[in-house]
């Protein structure tokens, strides 16, 4: 009987494996973790489709997910918060050329995900700190223009704006009028070493023990204004020797040198004269003036660095510097791969037309924002990567933010309550970093405009070795960028680099004095 009760209960429990095994279905391995039961309203995760790897969220990323705890949580009573912001001409809507996007504020909610993540933030800003933001454009070049409005409101009693952003070679005319706060005054609430504020701009820009200006995630045009390469994925496709550009860079090994041996390698003519002189040739890189910058830059070089004691030390001219720029010159500038578009360059295009969105060049150097602008119109597929180091011995990638294009902030001097200004500041900062920046890099960038999810990569690489150089906008204007400058080096075919730095040393030297004297006066 015993024998008979314990095959009965061995039967019982064999009973759901035989009847599993009998449906086709298999046992779980020993080592196998059992599967969590999920009810309908917790699916499990799908990975996106192969050929749409990026799909953006349906539900943009709009509250936060905690207070900022350094911050206080009584509000302002419905007080203003208006911010003046830098344009150029009349234009004054976000698609345009000099202002790709919102970052200021949006009047209302609307189809666009990144708008819509704006006016998110600063509804939230709203709500928590009893403020009200808005916004208006002022041309740098207006009638009357940004610095007139600027410098009318110090001399009242106004207080009509509460914030300005700036382009950095221009509001170094304001700072040095005395027409900024000195945010470190408030870094019980500005904490400038934290990832919403960009740490390359506070380095650059603090002044003695001063910070008047820099950037935050609150900015969207200095992102777009930041230096990127990008290169056409057919052609590379069509070379078996062209290495994997993003695996390169990936592993920090995506070279100058590398550069140039693919620049040789893809350009060749395409006619019977056997040379690369037309729109339909195909050439090697493509780009304007200013890779004269971003090249020196991405080599780990600047004009001029901020040092220890907050005093601005010109480095150009020692050491290996002026080596450098003339092998950018001679190799790159003046290769007969490279088509110079800028307005000392090659004319062999229409006005409008680019020769890397036409699909005739393998790379094109220019910024972020390209993605936005010519970019648009490339039916080619193509990637993005950061500018190339110097050399293998380099350790990290230097993504210069350029002067012309980009966007600096800071709470004016003159404004009737400044503590109020640097919360908000650092509110929108803080909230940018947490809901606008992802849908900025995920959304805008990534699914509209590349093409494959390794751009991701390379623009997290872009951004996160943002540069700025003080030499490029302290040194008064001497000439570096002028006439006779480098800028314009290639009008002469010259890369006589020792002799147009001589014509300029002393100007530079004097008028950099003239920015460490002003600090002096201002530290004692």
């Amino acid at each position: 009987m015993k024998l008979v009760s314990l095959l009965l209960a061995l039967f019982l429990l064999l009973m759901p494996v035989l009847y599993l095994t009998a449906c086709g279905e298999e046992t779980p391995s020993p080592e196998s973790e059992p599967e969590q039961e999920q009810t309908p309203q917790e699916k499990p995760p799908v990975d996106p489709p192969e050929d749409n790897p990026l799909q953006p969220p349906k539900d943009p990323p709009v509250e936060s997910p905690h207070f900022p705890n350094h911050l206080p949580t009584e509000g302002y009573n419905g007080a203003s918060f208006h911010i003046l912001e830098w344009t150029v001409g009349d234009q004054t809507t976000a698609g345009t050329s000099w202002i790709p996007w919102e970052e200021g504020d949006v009047n209302e909610e609307d189809g666009d995900m990144l708008a819509s993540a704006v006016f998110e933030r600063n509804a939230w800003v709203e709500q928590n700190f009893e403020v009200e933001i808005t916004k208006e454009y002022a041309a740098v070049n207006g009638n009357p223009n940004y610095f007139t409005k600027v410098r009318g409101d110090a001399g009242t009693s106004n207080d009509s704006y509460q914030l300005l952003t700036l382009r950095t070679f221009e509001m170094v005319t304001l700072v040095e009028e005395g027409l900024f706060a000195d945010m470190n005054d408030y870094n019980q609430y500005l904490h400038t070493d934290s990832p919403w504020w960009v740490q390359d701009s506070v380095a650059s820009f603090t002044l003695g023990s001063h910070l008047y200006v820099a950037a935050t995630e609150m900015l969207l045009r200095d992102k777009g204004a930041t230096a990127a390469m990008f290169f056409n994925q057919t052609l590379q496709s069509d070379y078996e020797d062209l290495p994997d550009f993003y695996e390169l860079a990936a592993e920090h090994e995506w070279t100058l040198e590398t550069m140039i041996l693919s620049c040789e390698l893809v350009a060749h003519s395409t006619d019977t004269d056997d040379l690369i002189n037309s729109a339909q040739d195909v050439w090697g890189c493509t780009g304007s003036d200013s890779p004269v910058y971003y090249l020196f830059n991405s080599m780990g070089r600047k004009f001029a660095y901020v040092d220890e004691d907050g005093y601005i030390s010109y480095d150009f001219g020692k050491g290996d510097s002026i080596a450098d720029m003339k092998y950018i010159f001679d190799y790159v500038i003046y290769a007969d791969w490279y088509m110079h578009e800028g307005l000392a360059g090659k004319k062999i295009l229409s006005d409008g037309e680019d020769l890397f969105v036409k699909g005739n060049s393998l790379f094109k150097s220019g910024m972020v924002k390209d993605l936005t602008n010519e970019l648009k119109f490339m039916t080619e597929m193509y990637g993005v990567l950061p500018h190339p180091k110097m050399s293998l011995d380099q350790e990290n990638y230097s993504s210069l933010v350029w002067e012309h294009h980009d966007s600096v902030l800071g709470i004016p001097a003159f404004a009737a309550d400044e503590e109020m200004c640097a919360v908000i500041l650092e509110a929108l900062s803080w909230e940018s970093y947490n809901s606008v920046t992802p849908v900025f890099y995920d959304t805008i960038l990534l699914d509209r405009m590349c093409k494959d999810k390794e751009s991701k990569e390379m623009l997290k690489i872009i951004f996160d070795t943002r540069s700025y150089d003080p030499g490029l906008y302290w040194d008064g204007g001497s000439g570096l960028q002028g006439d006779d400058g480098l800028l314009r080096l290639s009008a002469k075919h010259s890369s006589d680099i020792s002799g147009i730095w001589a014509q300029f040393k002393d100007r530079v030297e004097a008028n950099i004095q003239k920015v460490n004297d002003w600090i002096t006066d201002r530290e004692y």
